[in-house]
């Protein structure tokens, strides 16, 4: 059996950031509406290597295709100058059962999260936002920075990452309103992106200002955590999955856990509020955030579409 393989640069070529932004909408409505078919994904921790191995299965009942995504995760390699993940996505036909295609899973990952970040970007944060803050410098961070500047007008765009030499490179890519930044920078951002492998809180609330919108991306183990409880505490919480999120999503479990926050206080998740079952922003000055620790659903989204363009092509 050979099957074809769709690379980087079929899926770059297949999707845009935008037509990827808007395809999420379908994705997590699926997942708070009943449609989807998601499993908690399995987390094989590889600890002796500091890596993890997941596997994620979706469907979306009615759906032509079915995947699962196998996907390392090894958090000693962006040190090295590797990619932090690596995987594969195989595609079947749900109706006939047969493999399709496989599909590079670090370019559907890295899309995908940043399409999510996209769609909360637009629905939660206030719509003059002008100033954007990125923690981090890898292919994540890269596609937050592309899907929040599909859905706002940013003016300033500030990077933190792990070292100064890594943070310059990543802006001298970019053009002159992506600049290196400091901590101090932070409370001047109306959008906040968190997107790295850090195990302690990157800022506090005293770092913010009233009015900014978040997207934490980065963290999906239990005991490590992008944000503080303080953070956590003082915002409108808004999730892609509750089950998932009760599992792995340690910005919250920790403060869970801290006996300081309550999964109760939770706003729902983003197919609720995509759906009109709940209600975002409600004024200017509120802190909100979106916490994602990624959905396969999401991956069945995305590598469906990149599917469906190569067939037509």
């Amino acid at each position: 059996m050979n099957l074809p393989f769709y690379g980087i640069d079929d899926v770059k070529a297949a999707i845009k950031m935008t037509e990827a932004i808007q395809a999420m909408k379908d994705a997590f409505s699926a997942l708070s509406n009943g449609t989807a078919v998601v499993p908690n994904r399995i987390n094989l921790p590889l600890e002796d290597q500091n890596a993890l191995n997941l596997s994620m299965p979706a469907y979306i009942k009615g759906g032509k295709y079915n995947t699962i995504k196998v996907v390392n995760v090894h958090f000693n390699n962006p040190n090295k100058g590797l990619p932090l993940i690596n995987g594969l996505i195989l595609v079947m036909d749900s109706i006939k059962g047969n493999p399709l295609a496989l599909i590079e899973g670090k370019c559907v990952t890295s899309l995908r999260t940043g399409a999510a970040s996209g769609l909360a970007t637009d629905i939660l944060s206030n719509k003059d936002s002008k100033c954007a803050f990125i923690f981090g410098t890898g292919a994540q961070a890269r596609s937050q920075l592309e899907a929040i500047c599909c859905v706002r007008d940013l003016s300033s765009i500030f990077i933190i990452g792990r070292t100064e030499e890594q943070t310059k490179i990543f802006c001298d890519e970019y053009g002159d309103i992506v600049q290196p930044g400091k901590i101090s920078n932070l409370d001047d951002a109306d959008i906040i992106c968190t997107a790295t492998t850090s195990e302690e809180p990157l800022f506090n609330i005293e770092n913010i200002k009233p009015g900014v919108h978040i997207n934490a991306v980065g963290a999906h183990r239990p005991n490590t955590r992008e944000l503080d409880t303080s953070v956590i505490i003082s915002s409108k919480v808004y999730i892609d999955e509750l089950s998932s999120s009760k599992l792995e999503a340690g910005d919250i479990i920790i403060p869970v856990n801290e006996g300081k926050y309550n999964w109760n206080n939770i706003e729902g998740e983003l197919g609720e509020l995509i759906d009109k079952k709940i209600v975002g922003r409600t004024k200017q000055s509120e802190i909100t955030l979106f916490n994602s620790i990624g959905n396969a659903i999401q991956d069945l989204i995305v590598a469906s579409l990149v599917i469906e363009k190569n067939i037509k092509l």
